[in-house]
């Protein structure tokens, strides 16, 4: 029986993937961020927050003046770890209270997770994500 040989060739690893990443991935995070806050819903469980305790006004949920979402500047802090600066209130909203609902805005989850999966990839391997065997 004749033996089978193969060579791979698997493309080389950028190790400073992150630098080079890093810009695309923040990108993705603070779209998701905006979509989930569209759809008024947790950006991890994709859950819909919590409805408001009557009575309320009409503006839809966290949204009355625009101002925590609008001033929410994210900023790659370290290997897939970002900081958010927004007004002094986000966190209370981001973790509830024991008088308020929490209604997380912020978070990674979702279709995030495979939008980052693919540029993180692409960036490992430069852009050369197949596995050849001649």
């Amino acid at each position: 029986m004749a033996g089978l040989k193969m060579k791979i060739t698997v493309p080389k690893v950028n190790l400073n993937w992150w630098e080079s990443s890093k810009s695309e991935l923040t990108k993705l995070v603070v779209d998701h961020n905006k979509e989930s806050w569209g759809k008024q819903q947790d950006p991890v469980t994709m859950s819909p927050w919590a409805p408001r305790k009557a009575p309320t006004g009409s503006w839809p949920i966290l949204r009355r003046t625009g101002q925590m979402q609008d001033t929410a500047k994210f900023r790659a802090v370290q290997t897939m770890v970002w900081s958010v600066r927004t007004t002094d209130y986000g966190p209370f909203h981001q973790y509830g209270t024991s008088k308020m609902a929490r209604r997380r805005w912020l978070g990674i989850g979702g279709s995030l997770l495979n939008s980052m999966e693919k540029a993180i990839g692409k960036h490992i391997f430069k852009g050369k994500t197949v596995i050849r065997i001649p």
